[in-house]
């Protein structure tokens, strides 16, 4: 272990804003990549004055913003301003990743497209985030629309698949459109930077929120292409049981989609006269879950959350108790797996984050601190683009940066 990380020595541009960049880079940033954050001059991310706010004395930072930008340096420039356009430039060349979130047209505004990052530097990886995609030769009706995280969960299909059977659609209660396009642009742009490696030509690489979200409701989209039927709210039709059951405390989630899991199932509520032709399938069970409902709620009607847990997984049931995040926080198992880490902040002291879901064995992931507002200016104008005192006095006056 180097206590680098694995992505030492990679340089990372996020020209970003909100959550979807600003999460994929810092993704990067855990396992040792050098990401410098460009923020607006003077206003920053427009994150950084979202709830919670954290207190400590008179000092308030913003817990929004740090739950997708630690380990970051933050440089503040004016995009209006044509020095505030040549430090970009100066970044662009000496980065081998750009990500950037900002409204689909603003960097061609700058005359920042993709066509002059190539020509400052050939090996870049491009990034761009949007909601509905920016590639011209894929560009769809939609390319110029705005889309923040409830849009793209809508109109993806997740929330057509989420809620009650009788209810509304039903936002998912976390920002995956933003979360899960993140992820899916850290694995693109690592593609990107392998491409890089071998052919020594950067790559231009589109992620729409859109088609994130496509591809995560993949099974429902699937379904209709191999079927014609359209999966919906409520109980599933392709398998049964399935889905959250109450308990006497509570509730389990549960699943049962093979026969031979089935028969295991009959066994550990004593009813192997559900053992036969009329169920054993998912589409039979499913078609008969009116009689089948009552006989699982009567089972656990008198059993904890853990007791109903313990009897399935004694029969090799996967089977898990709806936790909130207390649970999930003091939960030993998450303890183990280092799911939430401590990180050092300039006005909180130190705090408490979610951590980075992948665990590799010869490496550490790298949890700094969330950078205040500019305060790598210096470092970066100085040592990086090599600006002298006296030019970065001038654009400090001049409010360039």
């Amino acid at each position: 272990m180097n206590g680098k990380g694995i992505l030492d020595g990679v340089r990372v541009l996020g020209i970003e804003q909100q959550v979807a960049a600003p999460y994929c880079t810092m993704m990067l940033a855990d396992q040792g990549a050098e990401v410098i954050k460009v923020e607006r001059a003077g206003s920053g991310d427009s994150a950084r004055e979202m709830a919670p706010i954290l207190k400590k004395g008179e000092n308030t930072t913003s817990g929004y913003f740090m739950r997708f930008n630690r380990n970051k340096k933050s440089v503040t420039v004016d995009f209006s301003k044509p020095e505030g356009i040549e430090i970009l430039k100066g970044l662009i060349a000496k980065s081998d990743i750009i990500v950037e979130n900002f409204k689909p047209g603003m960097m061609e505004k700058f005359k920042l497209g993709y066509d002059v990052i190539r020509e400052i530097n050939p090996k870049a990886v491009y990034v761009a985030i949007s909601g509905f995609g920016r590639l011209q030769k894929k560009q769809g009706p939609f390319a110029k629309r705005t889309a923040y995280d409830i849009v793209a969960q809508a109109m993806g299909g997740l929330m057509h698949l989420a809620g009650q059977v009788d209810g509304p659609p039903t936002w998912l209660g976390v920002a995956i459109g933003d979360v899960g396009t993140g992820v899916f642009a850290a694995n693109a742009a690592l593609l990107g930077y392998i491409k890089a490696l071998k052919t020594g030509q950067g790559e231009f690489i589109d992620v729409a929120m859109y088609d994130c979200m496509i591809a995560l409701a993949e099974r429902a989209h699937n379904v209709y292409s191999f079927t014609g039927k359209i999966l919906s709210r409520g109980p599933d039709p392709l398998i049964c049981p399935w889905g959250p059951f109450e308990a006497k405390d509570g509730y389990v989630a549960l699943i049962v989609p093979t026969q031979a899991m089935w028969v295991k199932f009959c066994k550990a509520i004593k009813r192997e006269d559900l053992i036969n032709e009329d169920l054993d399938s998912g589409p039979k069970r499913a078609a008969k879950i009116n009689m089948l409902m009552p006989i699982i709620k009567e089972w656990m009607a008198d059993k904890t959350k853990n007791e109903v847990c313990e009897i399935l997984m004694a029969e090799g049931l996967p089977c898990g108790p709806v936790q909130n995040s207390q649970d999930v926080f003091n939960c030993p198992h998450v303890k183990a797996r280092e799911m939430f880490v401590t990180i050092p902040d300039t006005v909180m002291g130190e705090v408490t984050v979610v951590g980075c879901p992948y665990k590799l064995d010869g490496e550490e992931p790298i949890y700094g601190a969330v950078p205040q507002l500019g305060a790598d200016n210096d470092e970066i104008l100085s040592q990086l683009l090599k600006y002298d005192e006296n030019k970065i006095a001038e654009l400090k006056t001049k409010k360039v940066i």
